[in-house]
């Protein structure tokens, strides 16, 4: 045994430096380890802010289904559950248990829609808020009076010039945005698709009795496009229905030499609550900002036109002169008018639900707005 100590002691003395080198890491290791523990002890529980939101909703769908008298109803559509009602009630912590944030308040508004329940939760923190879309757009454009952005015209905020900022990505695709309309509903146009073959078809193909041949029927309730509109929508968008709404579509004729912008014509016929179409003549007209853009046959409507984009594409909007004329937007940008059943592009429009929230982004295309 004596022998043993008297060994250590001899590598001791010879490896001095070394042992104590050893000791320093060994101890400096332990804090480090003691440090982490710590740290995942404190912050362990912490979510980020949008699954905070999730946790509000669940927390007031708990809270209603044990005070179903407090539920929207038809009389009372709206309701607003306040954070401090559901942490009093013990049905969730207080905000800054879950969040690195001691400043967060929230609420949760529910309404009523079709015999069914909407849950929304608002956060407002230091360094998050929830915001809609909608208020994002509205703050971030003051209304126009010359130059490319969101202008004010029959009582819609419409973008307007040679490239507003209004990209959106929406279904991993680039998208514009056209307008806000009078119901606040946020109309985009698909802006480019990789498959083009998808999408070249003809408005129209039916067997036409004015011009003795399949040159189509120009009315767009009862065409290919609407069909084949549908079929895309259930194919590639009907999962994203909680972030859509369906809007009316405004498809009646227009002549050649007709002036009117503010979609009188093409709203004398309409298809309520559709969940997609094209867009409208007149949409295309008020999206340049050229003075001379006054009808379809002005080639200046081209010009400080975002919509212009490098394909040939329909229109929803058919010509009077025929019973097989429809408007379609040359990749010059010009207006023409075709036959029904050539093949164009479909390039189709959506509707973004007034109470969409925004993710990210300042619409610019190489950073497009993003909702959630």
């Amino acid at each position: 045994m004596q022998n043993l100590i008297d060994k250590i002691k001899d590598f001791y003395t010879n490896n001095k430096q070394k042992v104590h080198l050893f000791g320093s890491l060994s101890l400096v290791m332990l804090l480090i380890i003691i440090t982490i523990a710590v740290t995942l002890k404190i912050m362990g529980n912490k979510i980020s802010y949008e699954k905070l939101e999730g946790k509000m909703e669940s927390a007031t769908r708990a809270y209603l289904s044990e005070h179903p008298d407090k539920n929207p109803s038809s009389t009372n559509p709206t309701v607003i559950i306040e954070d401090k009602t559901l942490i009093e009630g013990k049905y969730l912590k207080e905000l800054k248990k879950y969040v690195k944030d001691e400043s967060c308040t929230g609420k949760v508004m529910v309404d009523y829609e079709n015999s069914s329940y909407k849950y929304q939760a608002y956060l407002t923190c230091k360094n998050y808020k929830t915001e809609k879309m909608l208020d994002i757009l509205k703050k971030n454009n003051t209304i126009s009076q010359t130059g490319d952005g969101l202008y004010e015209m029959n009582n819609e905020l419409v973008y307007r010039g040679e490239n507003p900022n209004n990209y959106v990505l929406f279904n991993d695709e680039l998208w514009r945005i056209v307008k806000i309309d009078k119901e606040n509903k946020i109309k985009i146009i698909l802006t480019e698709t990789e498959n083009k073959n998808d999408i070249y078809y003809t408005w129209d193909d039916r067997y036409n009795t004015e011009k003795g041949s399949s040159y189509g029927i120009n009315n767009f309730a009862l065409s290919r496009a609407l069909i084949k509109l549908q079929s895309i929508y259930t194919n590639n968008y009907a999962e994203h229905q909680d972030l859509l709404t369906k809007y009316d579509l405004c498809y009646g004729k227009r002549s050649d030499d007709s002036v009117f912008k503010d979609g009188s014509l093409e709203c004398n016929e309409v298809l309520r609550e559709q969940n997609i179409g094209l867009l409208p003549l007149y949409d295309y007209l008020n999206a340049s900002l050229d003075a001379l853009c006054q009808t379809p046959t002005n080639k200046e409507c081209q010009n400080y036109n975002y919509l212009v984009n490098d394909d040939s594409w329909w229109t929803m909007t058919a010509n009077q002169k025929s019973t097989y004329h429809v408007y379609r937007i040359h990749y010059s940008g010009k207006i023409e008018s075709d036959y029904a059943s050539s093949k164009k592009t479909l390039r189709y429009v959506l509707a973004l639900n007034p109470d969409v929230l925004y993710k990210s982004g300042t619409g610019t295309k190489t950073d497009p707005y993003v909702v959630r």
